[in-house]
């Protein structure tokens, strides 16, 4: 849980991303000296299957190869992403006074968020 989240874990419905999900993308592939002049990869705040996404990059024609550091920013690009659209569509199943996140919920998340349209269509 985020330290700037409330104690009760609802997010705000209108909270964009800060300066927390920076740190922690910053943070997901950083380097640092280990005393023989080399670098110590340190451990990734990343939950996605890495190998799973460099699969799925490699699966698109218009792709071509990429390193891990791209694969690591674009896992992590994907999980705020994921983690935007599951707090929206929260938002809206406690408006609509539900304890159970639906389809639905997602569905009408779509039309009101502008940076959520291009989904419109493509979930079907």
């Amino acid at each position: 849980r985020r330290a700037n989240s409330p104690a009760h874990g609802h997010m705000d419905p209108d909270e964009q991303f800060d300066a927390n999900d920076e740190d922690v993308l910053s943070s997901s592939y950083q380097g640092g000296e280990n005393g023989s002049g080399r670098t110590a990869r340190q451990p990734h705040v990343i939950q996605l299957p890495l190998t799973r996404v460099k699969n799925i990059i490699k699966s698109d024609p218009d792709m071509g190869l990429a390193g891990q550091e791209a694969v690591l920013l674009i896992a992590k690009a994907t999980e705020l992403f994921i983690g935007y659209v599951a707090r929206q569509s929260h938002v809206h199943t406690v408006q609509a006074k539900r304890k159970t996140v639906q389809r639905r919920d997602l569905d009408a998340c779509i039309p009101i968020h502008d940076e959520l349209t291009f989904l419109d269509g493509a979930l079907e």
